[in-house]
């Protein structure tokens, strides 16, 4: 099937062709949802780093220097506790958009079936910044291989590169838009600060303009990881391919896009149904897995079927 469209000359796949494929691809290959389905389950069942002790030692003074009432510093309290106590910092293994997608990620929790969650807590400020630094690698080198069976079920007899060169690259992709965002966030507050100054409206507008500018950007940069995985490109050229198809497939990749995180987005409110602490959360985490899996691998197959339609057509990036 997936073969079919993409060998199809009057015109490149399309968005639902590309959602059949991946579908196809995954519901023949149920292992593909496998570390998906893993990283859930070990997020949910299995012990959690917490960092209770240095949000409440961040928190307290910064409550005690704003001039708070008592009612007021008492509900803040409170709602930092919450987070404080349900924090996983495990869940940094979850690099969204270029890792493993979890569905526990980004609950916070402090039990489940088997009772409540055994913690171990980290207080070092320095210590929980290389832990996470250390997580986010682990989480971007293990997605990468996900993203490799993906890639490899989408067009099993293309030669795929080394898998460890791809785990490389994509763990310097990550940290790179991860210093990049930064950058570009500290920029767009500090230009803001000064819109402001001259003219309240105007800081509002600035904060659109530079809100919209990181979101297009994001979105032409999206099938990075699709250049590195599947077509064993080094960062800068992969960047560079997923600018310009996107640049080409402008509307139906936004249509794509839009499917695939809108459909991503209501069904976690499904997911989102069980409670931690009951067992039909595995139904939830297995649904979670399989959709994830079914929009990622439709996705390769959307990057391939237009890169290799537009190569096809003497219109090579």
């Amino acid at each position: 099937m997936v073969e079919s469209l993409f060998m199809a000359e009057s015109k490149p796949i399309g968005v639902i062709s590309s959602l059949l494929a991946g579908f196809d691809r995954v519901a023949s290959r149920p292992f593909l949802i496998l570390p998906p389905l893993a990283l859930d389950l070990f997020l949910w069942l299995g012990p959690h780093l917490g960092i209770a002790r240095l949000i409440d030692s961040l928190a307290e003074p910064a409550l005690q220097t704003n001039g708070l009432v008592a009612e007021q510093a008492s509900l803040i309290r409170q709602a930092v506790e919450d987070v404080g106590e349900s924090f996983n910092l495990l869940s940094a293994l979850s690099t969204i958009p270029v890792g493993i997608p979890s569905l526990m990620a980004g609950r916070l929790s402090i039990e489940n079936p088997l009772g409540l969650i055994g913690r171990v807590e980290v207080a070092d400020p320095g210590r929980v910044l290389l832990i996470w630094i250390a997580l986010s690698g682990i989480g971007l080198a293990l997605g990468s291989y996900y993203q490799y069976w993906i890639a490899g079920a989408i067009a099993p007899d293309a030669e795929l590169g080394p898998g460890w060169l791809a785990a490389l690259r994509m763990v310097g992709f990550g940290f790179l838009m991860f210093v990049g965002a930064l950058v570009a966030g500290i920029t767009v507050l500090i230009a803001i600060a000064l819109a402001t100054l001259i003219l309240p409206l105007l800081g509002t507008g600035v904060f659109f303009l530079g809100f919209a500018l990181l979101f297009w950007l994001a979105v032409y940069l999206i099938f990075t990881p699709h250049g590195i995985i599947r077509y064993n490109q080094g960062v800068i050229r992969a960047m560079f391919e997923s600018f310009i198809l996107v640049r080409r497939n402008l509307m139906p990749t936004v249509g794509y896009l839009g499917l695939a995180f809108g459909s991503y987005w209501l069904l976690n409110y499904v997911w989102g149904l069980p409670s931690t602490s009951s067992w039909f959360s595995v139904l939830a985490i297995a649904g979670h897995a399989f959709v994830a899996t079914t929009l990622l691998a439709g996705s390769y197959a959307y990057y391939q079927g237009r890169r290799e339609w537009f190569a096809a057509a003497g219109r090579t990036a």
